[in-house]
């Protein structure tokens, strides 16, 4: 055989398998050019000259593949993109969707700092950090002319403490600045029973102790709300009073009522001033004679009933709330306390110390 013959042919043979093979490539560009994968219809997501799909710059409508934002959220974020495209996916989708929704209300000026950075920023001011049983809820008043977010920090025995954030500085607009400190000064201030000058003082702020009590301060608070409401201690039914704290200070809450009308009142607990009245006239009460204010078993017999059916001691109780309420004529002692890591609530009825509703939830 003439070995030129066949290097010719076997020359022949590998150029036609080549102008095959890229027959066969161009073909199969084509085929994924104009008739192929459509990418779920998305162009961003076609591949590149390296074959990977081209990573999209802007968020768009469409989630991140880790992202865990519902539909709705995310129809929120692609809204808020279009008002203001330089805020990411990412630093929204930290967001609430109401915080979200006021965004968009307000045309997406800028980033919030989140509701989590601002109740930090309350608890930081207020010097709670540390301590483990202070809790708080916030609420964001973005769509409010100065945008800011409600910050309420609850201490178990010390109360109720609100504070407003700037939404977007994060920095404190109002608000008790070292609630432990502002609260230890006034409790040395305040005049306590007889028998904290002889050796036995108020306990330390932030400590569980029950707060100290004086039954001359509590006459003195029930005479000065029923002085400024203009009625007799005989004329009111279903009298309430509580001592607790108000933004670092010392107050009675004092409710009753005469005939039809309830008033409620806080009383500064140092001087007896009136810090606050309300009054509402209700139309004639409903119910039985015994289901009226002045039948009513008391705030202790409901304390009572309510952890004698839990099974806690008054000792083991932190921080218990009782709170004289009427529901369709049907008058009920509205309590709650904490006993071993379970939060407990309670209705007793007001007129026979029976149970009327027991729920516990950690």
């Amino acid at each position: 055989m003439n070995p030129e013959k066949n290097d010719k042919k076997l020359t022949r043979w590998l150029l036609a398998a080549t102008i095959v093979l890229l027959v066969l490539v161009l073909g199969l560009q084509l085929w994924q050019i104009f008739g192929g994968k459509t990418y779920g219809g998305d162009p961003s997501q076609a591949p590149d000259s390296a074959g990977a799909p081209a990573a999209s710059q802007a968020a768009g409508p469409l989630n991140p593949p880790d992202s865990n934002v519902s539909p709705d959220q995310a129809a929120l974020i692609e809204d808020i993109q279009a008002l203001n495209p330089a805020l990411t996916f990412d630093g929204l989708a930290a967001l609430s969707n109401k915080e979200l929704e006021q965004l968009r209300e307000t045309n997406a000026p800028d980033l919030p700092v989140g509701m989590s950075f601002a109740a930090q920023a309350a608890e930081e001011y207020a010097g709670t950090l540390a301590v483990a049983s202070v809790t708080s809820e916030t609420d964001p008043e973005l769509d409010e002319a100065l945008p800011h977010y409600e910050v309420e920090l609850h201490h178990p025995t010390l109360g109720n403490f609100e504070y407003k954030i700037d939404a977007y500085s994060g920095k404190v607009l109002e608000g008790t600045p070292n609630i432990m400190q502002s609260v230890q000064a006034a409790a040395q201030e305040v005049p306590g029973p007889a028998s904290a000058s002889a050796g036995n003082p108020a306990p330390a702020a932030g400590s569980q102790e029950p707060i100290p009590e004086s039954s001359a301060g509590e006459e003195a608070a029930k005479t000065a709300a029923f002085s400024h409401a203009g009625v007799s201690a005989a004329d009111a039914a279903g009298l309430r009073c509580k001592l607790d704290w108000d933004d670092g200070r010392q107050v009675y809450d004092i409710e009753f009522w005469v005939g039809s009308t309830e008033y409620d009142y806080e009383i500064d607990a140092a001087t007896s001033a009136v810090l606050k009245a309300e009054q509402e006239t209700n139309g004639p009460r409903t119910g039985t004679p015994a289901q009226q204010p002045g039948n009513f078993i008391g705030e202790e017999a409901a304390k009572s009933a309510a952890l004698a059916h839990a099974g806690v001691s008054a000792a083991d109780a932190g921080f218990v709330e009782c709170e004289l309420d009427e529901d369709d004529g049907l008058w009920v002692y509205e309590i709650k306390f904490r006993a071993g890591g379970l939060e407990y609530d309670y209705e007793i009825d007001a007129a026979g110390g029976t149970v009327v509703k027991a729920e516990q939830d950690r």
